[in-house]
């Protein structure tokens, strides 16, 4: 355990080498972090550091992002798969979005607790509208170019925030080029399956929590209301001051939030 950084582990499931950031913490309830679409484990870092000291935190790239191996398929049941090879090395709670969903519906006995971060059986139409300013580029000069687009898109974390997280959102290719942490197969070749996600959701018997950002365009309020009705075990809490990066834009108030649901 070294009480400064997170390990690098790294696990191969399903052909395809998984990497992911280990907190430590040898003796306490395991935390899995899962990020979103485009996302990575160092998204979760600050989170990690806070909630270090009362579990051991696990925080995965997910297929074809970070540090983990493309693939040739992007979907809830390959994720599936990719979290069940990792969670029979480990043994996991899990904290994530429709990914953590469609896991602990299979597999409900290896969960004790669930987080769902602003997403849900029905993305909001909002969603789909281009991001205000200009559009983004496929590549980036700097870091401070990519900093800067991100804090025009959502001002919340602040820009030194974005400038310290971005450092690991990206990546250098051989020919010198900074683009985003995540492989272009990511989007090329994600497919969404036909699944009743409400279905899912209610097949959930482990006690959940629904995060929304009180201005998120991804989950509308009266959907997520509606999830923490028809969860078996379900509440919704909703954070002020945020969009859908919850831990990013009010970090606080969703630290406030996990307190009270997993009891630390």
């Amino acid at each position: 355990m070294n009480l400064l950084r997170p390990i690098d582990r790294t696990f191969t499931v399903n052909g395809l080498r998984l990497h992911l950031l280990d907190w430590g913490g040898e003796g306490r309830i395991p935390l899995l972090l899962l990020h979103g679409f485009t996302g990575h484990a160092h998204a979760w870092d600050t989170l990690s550091i806070a909630l270090q000291p009362h579990f051991h935190v696990y925080a995965l790239d997910q297929r074809g992002h970070g540090d983990s191996d493309p693939a040739d398929v992007y979907n809830a049941m390959a994720a599936f798969d990719d979290i069940n090879g990792v969670i029979g090395e480990l043994g996991i709670t899990s904290l994530g979005g429709r990914n953590a969903i469609y896991f602990t519906s299979k597999r409900p006995e290896l969960v004790q607790k669930l987080v769902i971060v602003d997403i849900g059986p029905e993305i909001s139409k909002h969603a789909a509208a281009a991001p205000a300013g200009p559009p983004e580029p496929l590549t980036w000069d700097s870091i401070e170019q990519a900093a800067q687009h991100l804090y025009r898109g959502n001002p919340n974390p602040g820009i030194h925030y974005y400038r310290w997280v971005v450092t690991t959102s990206l990546r250098q290719r051989p020919d010198g080029a900074l683009v985003w942490a995540w492989h272009p197969s990511v989007k090329e070749r994600r497919s969404q399956l036909d699944i009743d996600w409400w279905g899912v959701l209610r097949a959930i018997t482990p006690p959940t929590l629904v995060l929304r950002g009180e201005s998120s365009t991804v989950l509308d309020r009266d959907v997520a209301e509606r999830m923490a009705k028809e969860l078996p075990r379900g509440r919704f809490v909703e954070i002020p001051r945020a969009v859908h990066t919850l831990h990013e834009d009010n970090p606080e108030a969703v630290l406030a939030a996990l307190k009270e649901f997993l009891g630390f």
